[in-house]
């Protein structure tokens, strides 16, 4: 097969936070991937929220399943190069059996890490997001865990799972909404800890951050990778500077930003093509002064290369029907 046929090898996500901070983007599906992919990103984030409300039809509040997960996993890592990490929730069972059992599914299908976190089966963005977006203080917010013990065993079936792989597992606590940072920076450093004897790398999350001052709090007893939670803004202005939290060894960093700008392409196309009756500004739109030539990326995914295969199978095919 022609080279220029051959998907490309994916990037080792280890390796590239070892040398850099990754700013990632959430995606949920291979155009959105693509998207990631063409404006310059070096790696992807799976949202299980977007997952469940864009694939799903779902609220953000633990309703998809193990299966809904490594399938659009599959489906994006088939299609994209750039290294995915999974919002794999608690692992999806309260065993850790479970937990093992998934990431060595995530890992079959082509993910280079993931978060496991937590949470119960109540769960989930939309039951607390919200809330956490409009100045909480750490308390404020009613939001069950597991405990330590519990929460560590999933980890430890993450962990044991990656071993001899690039897999990256992210251990996520979400205690800090309810129980405060000093718990959450407990639970990290005893997951880190877990890691260490166990020989395998492991990057940890708290949800909640929101200041320097707290990054800060968090380096002094986080030794290891770490993850900014989804970096937001508010009255104009940004959470964090990016830039500010690598000397506190936070080198991966999520947002949401295709969501509004999925949506609102799709309003403005489509509210222009309901006026004028035919796809003449769709047809015509260059995307604020994209080149001509440009435009066909970003509208027939890359996959046109699929046609020159099957013309080499069916060469082949002519060339020994003998």
């Amino acid at each position: 097969m022609k080279e220029e046929y051959i998907k490309k090898e994916t990037t080792s996500f280890k390796e590239l936070v070892k040398n850099e901070q990754i700013f990632a983007p959430c995606v949920w599906d291979c155009r959105t991937a693509r998207a990631a992919e063409l404006t310059g990103f070096k790696a992807l984030m799976l949202s299980g929220g977007q997952l469940a409300e864009s694939v799903a039809g779902l609220p953000d509040i633990g309703l998809i399943t193990a299966d809904d997960l490594v399938q659009s996993t599959e489906r994006i890592c088939n299609y994209s190069s750039l290294p995915l990490i999974v919002d794999a929730d608690d692992g999806f069972g309260d065993t850790p059996l479970t937990t093992y059992r998934l990431i060595k599914r995530l890992i079959n299908a082509g993910a280079k890490g993931c978060t496991i976190d937590d949470t119960t089966g109540i769960r989930g963005w939309n039951r607390w997001g919200f809330a956490m977006m409009n100045g909480y203080k750490d308390g404020d917010i009613k939001h069950e865990v597991v405990s330590r013990e519990k929460w560590l065993a999933k980890v430890a079936a993450s962990l044991e799972a990656a071993k001899g792989t690039d897999f990256l597992v992210i251990a996520r606590t979400e205690c800090k909404l309810e129980y405060g940072i000093d718990e959450a920076i407990e639970r990290c450093k005893a997951a880190e800890a877990m890691a260490k004897d166990m020989g395998v790398d492991v990057m940890t999350l708290i949800i909640g951050l929101k200041t320097i001052e707290e990054a800060e709090k968090v380096s002094k007893e986080v030794k290891g990778w770490k993850m900014w939670p989804d970096v937001m803004s508010k009255n104009g202005k940004a959470d964090i500077n990016l830039d500010d939290v690598i000397p506190y060894g936070f080198n991966f960093v999520t947002c949401h930003v295709f969501e509004k700008a999925s949506m609102f392409g799709m309003y403005v196309y489509g509210k222009e093509t309901l006026k004028d009756r035919n796809t003449v500004f769709h047809d015509e739109h260059d995307m604020g002064g994209m080149p001509k030539e440009d435009m066909p990326k970003w509208i027939d995914m890359g996959l046109n290369y699929y046609i020159g295969i099957e013309e080499e199978f069916n060469d082949m095919a002519k060339k020994y029907n003998k």
